[in-house]
């Protein structure tokens, strides 16, 4: 199981009070994670990185 089926496109993503939609980045970098308010992108994660920086994730 990779990464991509671990924390599949679409689930929110939790990190302290924010909410986030989680994409697959398009270069193959990890997560890109777009503010739920905003629309906006507001950073990328590396798979490695998800289970340090998020708190919770709720899948689709």
């Amino acid at each position: 199981m990779n990464w991509r089926e671990i924390y599949p496109e679409g689930s929110t993503v939790f990190i302290g009070r924010d909410r986030y939609i989680a994409t697959h980045n398009e270069h193959g970098l990890g997560l890109d994670l777009y503010c739920l308010k905003t629309g906006d992108r507001a950073m990328t994660i590396t798979p490695e990185f998800v289970s340090q920086i998020v708190d919770g994730i709720r899948y689709r």
